[in-house]
């Protein structure tokens, strides 16, 4: 074998190497580096049908930047808009340009192979903007949330983990909270990572509403650095919803 051919050889060799190796960035307990910046850009169309009230439909498409400050700990912010098109929605919105924003910061912190991450974040939208003469307030609405973590590297790719989170406007006297507990499994593979399990909401207060979906994603490796993906969730049960389900494709790019 001549020098020319060693050196083709030993390259294609580190670039399969280095491809099975490549960081799965598309986890939820994944954080980029300091000085690394993870964009995720989403579209996704819902249904939801509440009982004795008609179907509403929704059309979204979002954006999100998380920023490593240490390679522990993130600062993000995103920015989404709900359209207001024919057949994919109910037309339920004043316009096509229905803003909303959040911003908020995400902590990991690792035990050998128990890992873990907190995060807290602030949500919040204009209605008026949404529902033009519907609404009479020029108010915000305005939200917090909070996310904790636990999973356990198994090896060879594959994390079981939990995942807790609530949220609740913070202006309003008679405020709801809304929980969800989220159980699952993500697995990478060489150029997969797939991610499923069984999100349960809930509210505590008031009728007790609960609802039980099945929830998935799955992401392909175009790069080391660039992934594109499908995910979706489904209502299995609940008191609330006679049905719901979420579908969508996302871009992840790690900066």
């Amino acid at each position: 074998m001549n020098i020319k051919n060693m050196l083709l050889t030993t390259a294609a060799a580190t670039l399969m190497v280095s491809a099975a190796h490549a960081r799965d960035f598309t986890g939820s307990l994944f954080l980029p580096s300091q000085g690394e910046l993870l964009s995720d850009t989403e579209i996704e169309w819902s249904r939801a049908k509440a009982r004795q009230a008609k179907a509403e439909k929704d059309f979204v498409l979002s954006e999100e930047l998380t920023y490593g400050l240490t390679d522990n700990f993130s600062i993000y912010g995103g920015i989404l808009n709900a359209f207001n098109f024919d057949r994919l929605t109910n037309r339920q919105y004043n316009n096509e340009h229905n803003f909303a924003y959040e911003v908020g910061a995400k902590y990991n912190y690792n035990f050998d192979n128990i890992l873990t991450q907190v995060g807290l974040g602030y949500f919040t939208l204009k209605p008026k903007s949404w529902y033009g003469r519907f609404v009479d307030s020029n108010s915000w609405y305005k939200e917090l949330q909070f996310e904790a973590q636990v999973g356990y590297d198994m090896g060879d790719g594959l994390v079981p983990y939990v995942m807790f989170t609530l949220d609740s406007p913070i202006d309003q006297s008679n405020r709801v909270i809304d929980y969800s507990v989220f159980g699952g499994v993500h697995k990478t593979l060489d150029q997969w990572a797939l991610d499923g399990g069984l999100r349960y909401d809930f509210i505590t207060h008031g009728d007790n509403e609960n609802q039980l979906y099945l929830q998935g994603e799955a992401d392909y490796f175009l790069t080391d650095t660039v992934a594109v993906g499908v995910h979706g969730d489904y209502m299995l049960g609940g008191n609330d919803y006679q049905h719901d389900m979420t579908i969508g494709a996302q871009l992840k790019v790690l900066f």
